[in-house]
């Protein structure tokens, strides 16, 4: 049925359009946030001061610009852009689970917190006074990739949009 060196998963014919879907979308959202998390590291750095301590540093505004213009540029030569306007729903899913997932470490005796609410806002999205306790590694491990795989999607789509209007005229 495949050749020797064929593996069903890389051959096209065989696969089912529902994973041909799904791994467009993962391949997307790798773009997405890893490669907006490896280009935008340094950009990140270096303005971060400028913003420090504020409402936006929890979602990475260099990194998030990063993953916009990707987004725009990248997005339509991975799989066409198949899926690409529908990364932040990836991004959304995970942010849901780190915030299940933080307020399960919640404890009334060692937070400053008085909530698991309190603890999960100030973890996930505070200024960086609130989640220095937890060195902000929510922020980085889930906010981050939210908000670059909702500009990622966004630009996507602007991409997606602009493209189809050219196209009529």
């Amino acid at each position: 049925m495949f050749g020797e060196n064929q593996h069903w998963l890389a051959n096209r014919d065989y696969q089912p359009e529902w994973l041909r879907r799904l791994l467009s979308l993962l391949a997307q959202y790798f773009v997405a946030v890893v490669g907006a998390m490896i280009i935008g590291f340094l950009p990140e750095v270096l303005l971060s001061r400028g913003y420090y301590d504020t409402a936006l540093a929890p979602f990475s505004p260099a990194i998030a610009s990063i993953a916009f213009f990707l987004g725009y540029f990248a997005s339509p030569r991975i799989r066409k852009g198949q899926a690409a306007a529908f990364v932040w729903v990836v991004g959304l899913l995970w942010l849901i689970y780190g915030m299940y997932d933080s307020v399960g470490y919640w404890s009334a005796s060692w937070s400053p917190e008085k909530t698991r609410w309190s603890y999960m806002l100030a973890n996930l999205f505070g200024p960086t006074d609130k989640c220095s306790g937890s060195e902000c590694i929510g922020e980085l491990i889930f906010t981050t990739p939210f908000a670059a795989s909702v500009m990622y999607s966004l630009a996507a789509y602007i991409r997606k949009r602009r493209s189809l209007s050219a196209a009529r005229q």
